[in-house]
């Protein structure tokens, strides 16, 4: 395993691969690591697919006469959930390293 780097450590620009360890008991910590691995070009590419598949299984129902129409959507599915083993590579942006010492004793940091 490499050597986890501290958030202080980590040059703006860097490629950075973060791994979760250990799972937050905050739901705040675990939104935080959610965004944090939906960064990842692979994660993003998944989301965007889902987003599509989503939208062509929309259907509309009348109800109650010809204006009032009922949509009905499916359920949005999260490609990455914030859960211990969980990784990525992702580029050391402001956002990034403003959002990484917050949940940094969640996660192993190493460079890409």
């Amino acid at each position: 395993m490499a050597a986890t780097l501290t958030p202080d450590a980590i040059e703006p620009g860097s490629q950075i691969r973060i791994t979760v360890a250990a799972e937050p008991k905050a739901a705040a910590a675990r939104k935080t690591l959610v965004r944090l691995l939906s960064k990842d070009e692979a994660v993003a590419a998944e989301h965007e697919r889902l987003r599509i598949a989503r939208q062509k299984n929309q259907w509309e129902n009348q109800r109650g006469g010809r204006v009032r129409l009922w949509q009905g959507r499916q359920v949005k599915l999260r490609p990455v959930k914030g859960e211990t083993g969980e990784s990525g590579s992702i580029r050391a942006t402001v956002d990034v390293l403003r959002d990484l010492p917050s949940v940094a004793k969640y996660l192993d940091i190493a460079k890409a």
